[in-house]
């Protein structure tokens, strides 16, 4: 359990921006007795995923809507959406990369970069398919 600056020192978010999303519903602290507030470890996960979310500039509305579907999940599928959670940090970390390798892949002569760009259309179709499958969706 963790108090409001405990919670702050390890999200890098200010006590403020803590206490408002608690007034907006997004956090539920625990009260003791003399009416102090303790936010658990769901609270932590919580913060990282609405830390997500603004990184994909969904509006805190947004953030509030997918919560409460969440909240609503049972345990079954709350693991589901932990793993969606993770795979979207891991693509947000791949979309880094690729960013950084643009300089590199343009100094590269027209035939090296036609044989990457093949290799990784092929990989990237592949899981476009895979995604297109689990969701029941037919691919493109």
């Amino acid at each position: 359990m963790y108090r409001i600056g405990e919670l702050a020192d390890l999200t890098n978010l200010s006590k403020r921006t803590i206490d408002y999303y608690t007034q907006l519903g997004l956090l539920t602290p625990e009260r003791t007795e003399s009416n102090y507030r303790y936010y658990s470890e769901e609270a932590l996960e919580r913060l990282k995923l609405i830390e997500l979310y603004k990184k994909e500039k969904l509006s805190l509305e947004e953030i509030r809507e997918r919560i409460q579907l969440l909240d609503s999940l049972g345990n079954n599928s709350r693991a589901v959406c932990q793993r969606v959670h993770e795979l979207s940090e891991q693509l947000l970390e791949l979309e880094k990369q690729l960013l950084e390798l643009k300089p590199l892949f343009q100094g590269l002569d027209k035939k090296q970069q036609q044989l990457l760009t093949s290799r990784i259309s092929v990989q990237g179709m592949s899981l476009l398919h895979t995604l297109a499958f689990i969701i029941g969706e037919t691919p493109l």
